[in-house]
Parts: C-alpha cells; structure tokens; sequence
C-alpha cells in the first residue's frame, strides 16, 4: 500500500506543476476563444424566450410582410412552420455549437503534446460524449426555456416543443457525425499525398 502510494508523484502546495499537465489545462483565453459563440447563441434562446417572441408578435410581423405582398390569407400558416422550424433549428445548432466548443478546446489543450498533426485521428474530430454533453445542453435549455414560458401570459410552456427541440439536436448531431467522417477521410487523403511527394 505504501509503496503504491509513494509512487505516485507528489507536489508540493504552490509549487509548479510540470510542463505537460500545465499544458492541458485550459486558458481563459482558450475557453473564450471557443465557447463565446455557444453563449452568444443561449443569449439568443433567451431572448426568443420573452413576450417579445410570442406568437401573436411574430403573427403580427408577418401579416405586416404578407399584406405587403398579398399573402395575408397564408400569416398563420406561414408563422407556425418558421415557429417550428425555429425550435428545431434553433436547438439543434446549440447542441453543435456545444460540439464545437468541446472539439475546439481538446484541440487546443493537446496541440503542444501531440506527436502527430491533429485531425488525423477519429477520436480528434468525433467523440460519443461530445455529443451527449451537447445534446445535454439543449435538453437542459429547451426544458428550463418552455419552463420559463409557462409563467409568461403571452407564451405557453409545452413538452411537444422540448421534444421538437432534441429532435433538431438529435438531428444536427447525426449529420455532424457524417460531416466529420467526411473531413477525416479528407485530412488522412491529404496527409497521404504529402507524404508521397515528399518521397518522391
């Protein structure tokens, strides 16, 4: 027991911490770098959130836009499907910007220590809890957000919208997933030729 636990390297309080684990943990700069789009985009949720954004107000702003153009008779459909496709788009770029963010910081944090160009690994560019943490975010948002809503007259809180909302999460993730496979394949295609060139 003793002699497992000497040989683990101890550190003394206030003394300096080595290279390499000082190297990952990340900067403030780092993490604003990288995740300043993410809280951008849950300031923007937010706003939606108000009585700012109620049906009525958006219904209103396009029957303005539809009178204009003689569609008037088409306000309320037309305002229901961008409502919608607002929640599912909407949520599902939050869970990627979440993606991003996470990709973005590992990146980052192992840039110095890699012995290889990053990206050219699977693991560099795609990972399972990337994905569940930023579809975890959207949940965790859509929820409290329809939450909000249920307290505001003008706005209703409904379970279907949190619903819609990790649909666009699930959704954005599943082409994420693809999207990345593809710039894998595109990174080791042109890591091959280098190599080749450089042989030749």
């Amino acid at each position: 027991m003793s002699s497992n636990v000497s040989a683990i390297p101890q550190h003394a309080p206030g003394a300096e911490l080595p290279l390499h684990i000082r190297l990952l943990a990340p900067t403030f700069h780092m993490l604003a770098k990288n995740w300043w789009a993410s809280l951008v985009w849950l300031g923007v949720i937010r706003l939606e959130s108000t009585d700012a954004a109620s049906s009525d107000n958006t219904l209103g702003l396009l029957h303005s836009i539809l009178a204009f153009l003689h569609l008037s008779g088409w306000a309320w459909q037309v305002n229901f499907v961008l409502r919608k496709t607002g929640h599912f788009m909407g949520y599902g770029i939050l869970a990627v910007l979440v993606f991003f963010a996470l990709r973005n910081t590992n990146r980052d944090r192992l840039a110095a220590l890699l012995p290889r160009r990053w990206g050219t690994c699977w693991r560099d560019l795609w990972r399972m809890d990337w994905v569940w943490l930023g579809m975890g975010v959207a949940v965790i948002t859509a929820s409290l957000d329809e939450i909000h809503q249920s307290f505001l007259p003008s706005r209703t809180g409904r379970w279907q919208d949190v619903v819609l909302d990790t649909c666009g999460a699930v959704v954005l993730q599943v082409i994420l997933y693809f999207f990345s496979l593809w710039m894998l394949n595109r990174r080791r295609k042109r890591l091959a030729q280098s190599v080749l060139s450089a042989t030749q």
